[in-house]
This record gives C-alpha cells, structure tokens and sequence, in this order.
C-alpha cells in the first residue's frame, strides 16, 4: 500500500510551540506505520471530510504519546471506513 499525506491539518490547544514541532516532526513517519498494518481492499475519498473529534490527554503528555493518540484515532476511523458494509458510512467524527 502506497500512502502519501500531502496536507494534514491538527489543532493542538494547550501545547506549547516546541512541543508542536516535535510532534510534527514524529508523527509523518507513526502515521505511516500504522496505516501500513491496516489491510484496505479500496482507497477511500472520505478521508478528506475526516474529524478526529477532541482527543483528551494529560497534562505533560510528550511527544510521543500525543503522536500514538493522534495516530490511533486516525486509524481506527480509516478501518472503520473502510469495514463499513456498502451503502452506510463512517461519518466524520463518529467514534468520539
């Protein structure tokens, strides 16, 4: 599976800057791994329209955990999207 993220767009409120950075500087290469576990018969459009809804984390969370929080919600709805039968849909930020 081939995967390229050209635009990925993620509010982090009540993080500081540099925290930012190294979240942005981790998260390409999480992102990849774990999408690569998922097996998808079909490349979805919905993508596009996705809300990972407010993702909850502790106070002095580091890099890395807010990368694996940012991560597992992204992929579950992509295998929700992707498992759901023909005719229904995974609507954005269902699952919050």
């Amino acid at each position: 599976m081939n995967l390229e993220i050209e635009r990925i767009a993620i509010s982090l409120q009540g993080v500081s800057a540099a925290l930012g950075e190294r979240v942005a500087g981790v998260l390409e290469g999480a992102l990849k791994a774990r999408l690569s576990t998922l097996k998808l018969n079909t490349a979805g459009n919905g993508i596009a329209l996705l809300d990972l809804g407010v993702i909850d984390a502790p106070a002095h969370a580091d890099e890395h955990l807010l990368t694996e929080l940012i991560a597992s919600r992204l992929v579950d709805w992509v295998a929700r999207q992707h498992s759901a039968e023909p005719g229904t849909d995974a609507r954005p930020g269902e699952g919050r």
